[in-house]
């Protein structure tokens, strides 16, 4: 008995201590330098020794966010005595900015691991002040123990525009070049701010796979290393002066100093050369900002077509017909590409009118866009499904395109060639057909005459008379009252209709989820370019809709106080903006680890938040 009830104890202990360690297994660990100057970037690093699902940053007033998360992870193995052992690090690195002087806090972090949420340690910082004059003096100290050929201008970033007086529409590519000076040995370069701007229609030009194309320039006799930055082709929506803001770099650059050391030997002169790998290596980190960009945009010219289709470019357009002969139990594609340089998202399809013996549902719009340095070019396809009514010969009509042409200064209108088609009769219809232009009545053959009875008949009298009777005044008021509903409801409908910020209102979040999804189909397929680009749109034009802004004006800016005139909680704005900020980053910026799923969680977030929020209100 004694023995029995001593396994039982011993069992419990051994239960609650191996739950307690089991407990204490996952360990998180903040970290950040004790003292930063105002304005200095710095590293957070959130560390454990399980894998990291995610972080959720805490907000300071006196940090700001400026990139992350970077991961990084490690492993260790030991064999110590005929034991094996192995630990295993996991790393999110946060680059923050310190705003003002004083100490502060940065509260603890909820780090998700194993779908559990971990609570990290706080961790404190001072702030002093802006720590540019002890770096200037350091440097001057430098400086009078060596000679240093390092010169800062000869690093600089330059935005080369391809037109500054473009019209509206036309398509003005803008290259960002990294300018290295001679000294400089290897770089490293990272985005901080992409360039924005109101009033443009944006296409990223970047091919995130390859690398950087590398050239050499000669300025002022001074040899230069340029590499291809960033590129974006813009195409301008208004006419007037329209800005772009800088494109704003944090760069480290290695550069070889040459010792300031008076020697006797030749040797060391010899080899103190920067020519032979002399001298010290050091890392010099610089914030780099290139030129604006103002175009100044020019109203197209008068005399433009009646189906002038807005766009400037180069196109051809034409038609094709899968099938010109087919039954009326069947279907044909009819598409009509439209190919060339130029803002291609902003082709419409052309107006047909299809005979009337068609049945024609809305057209299918495919994109074949390519991105490169020279641009913009590719071709949109308008796919209709006709499925015809009736049997006959018919001719699909032309259809027209027009657009402005800057080489030869003049507008260009395409069209297309008439299609005829022929419709058979299909199986099963061998007795009846019908046309919705009335062009022919209904027939029934074979059973329009019926002989005449002859067997007898008995008739009997009804004495139910239905004559004033309720059901009598029921039908006879019943298509006055229904007449006066149809009057009162397509006037309702008309008022509706014509509050177009009402009705986009309404259809905001339904269309933004319906991109989400859209999304989510590209995100399981691995096209993660298509799927930052729906994201994109779904949140742009979310806000677009939801809060009435239009599409040429919308901005971090513009969104922001759109938001605080609605009076949304400060900290729900935040979040909105950290979104958007988030969204535009792994749109444009190759650099960041952030997952498709996490962004398409946030995305999903943000916009039930701002719907929860509005109904409250």
């Amino acid at each position: 008995m004694r023995t029995s009830l001593k396994s039982i104890v011993l069992l419990i202990i051994g239960i609650f201590v191996s739950t307690s360690l089991c407990g204490q297994d996952i360990q998180v660990k903040a970290s950040a330098p004790n003292q930063v100057g105002v304005g200095q970037s710095f590293r957070l690093t959130y560390t454990s020794n399980e894998r990291i699902s995610s972080v959720d940053v805490p907000k300071t007033n006196a940090f700001t966010l400026l990139s992350g998360p970077q991961t990084s992870s490690s492993s260790s193995m030991q064999i110590i005595n005929g034991q094996m052992t192995s630990n295993s690090t996991y790393s999110w690195t946060y680059i923050m900015q310190a705003d003002k002087e004083g100490t502060f806090d940065i509260p603890g972090a909820i780090v998700n691991i194993k779908g559990k949420g971990v609570r990290s340690n706080s961790v404190r910082i001072q702030v002093i002040a802006s720590s540019s004059q002890q770096t200037q003096q350091g440097n001057n100290q430098r400086q009078s123990t060596q000679n240093q050929t390092f010169d800062k201008n000869d690093f600089f970033i330059k935005a080369n525009v391809s037109n500054t007086n473009p019209y509206v529409e036309e398509q003005v590519i803008i290259q960002y070049k990294l300018y290295l000076g001679p000294q400089a040995q290897r770089y490293q370069a990272s985005i901080r701010k992409l360039p924005s701007s109101t009033g443009f229609w944006t296409y990223d030009l970047n091919d995130k796979e390859a690398e950087p194309a590398r050239t050499t320039e000669t300025i002022n006799g001074k040899k230069y290393t340029v590499m291809d930055l960033y590129a974006v082709a813009v195409f301008p929506q208004k006419t007037g002066k329209l800005s772009i803001s800088p494109l704003e770099v944090q760069t480290i650059v290695q550069v070889v100093m040459q010792q300031q050391q008076r020697s006797n030997n030749p040797w060391d002169v010899f080899f103190n050369d920067p020519f032979f790998g002399g001298g010290r290596v050091q890392n010099i980190e610089l914030e780099l900002k290139s030129n604006p960009v103002t175009l100044n945009v020019k109203e197209l010219p008068k005399n433009k077509p009646a189906d002038f289709s807005g766009l400037v470019g180069n196109f051809t357009m034409k038609a094709s017909l899968s099938r010109n002969k087919l039954s009326t139990d069947n279907a044909t594609n009819f598409s009509i590409t439209i190919s060339g340089n130029g803002n291609l998202q902003h082709i419409e399809a052309p107006e047909i009118t299809f005979p009337s013996d068609f049945d024609v549902h809305e057209p299918n719009i495919m994109d074949n866009i390519q991105k490169g340095a020279n641009g913009v070019s590719g071709s949109r396809t308008f796919e209709y499904v006709i499925i015809p009514r009736n049997p006959g010969a018919f001719v699909i009509p032309q259809a027209f395109f027009s657009y402005y042409d800057k080489t030869k200064k003049q507008y260009v209108s395409l069209s297309t060639d008439e299609i005829s088609l022929k419709v058979e009769k299909g199986k099963g219809q061998a007795g009846q057909y019908y046309s919705s232009s009335n062009k022919k009545n209904v027939q029934i053959i074979g059973t329009d005459i019926r002989y005449i009875k002859t067997t007898d008949t008995q008739l009997k009298t009804k004495h139910n008379a239905f004559f004033l009777t309720p059901l009598y005044w029921l039908l006879l008021f019943l298509p006055f009252i229904g007449f006066v509903l149809f009057v009162i409801l397509l006037r309702k409908q008309i008022e509706n209709k014509k509050n177009i910020a009402k009705i986009k209102d309404k259809k905001a979040s339904k269309l933004a989820r319906k991109r989400l999804l859209k999304a989510e189909k590209y995100m399981k397929s691995g096209n993660n370019e298509q799927f930052y680009i729906e994201i994109s749109q779904a949140l742009w034009g979310y806000i677009s809709d939801k809060f009435h802004i239009p599409l040429v004006e919308l901005s971090l800016d513009t969104t922001r106080r759109k938001l605080e005139e609605r009076n949304l909680k400060p900290e729900l704005i935040d979040e909105c903006m950290n979104v958007l900020n988030q969204c535009e980053y792994e749109r444009f910026a190759p650099a960041s680890d952030t997952t498709a799923q996490m962004l398409y969680d946030m995305s999903f977030r943000f916009i039930t938040a701002i719907e929860n929020e509005i109904k409250k209100m």
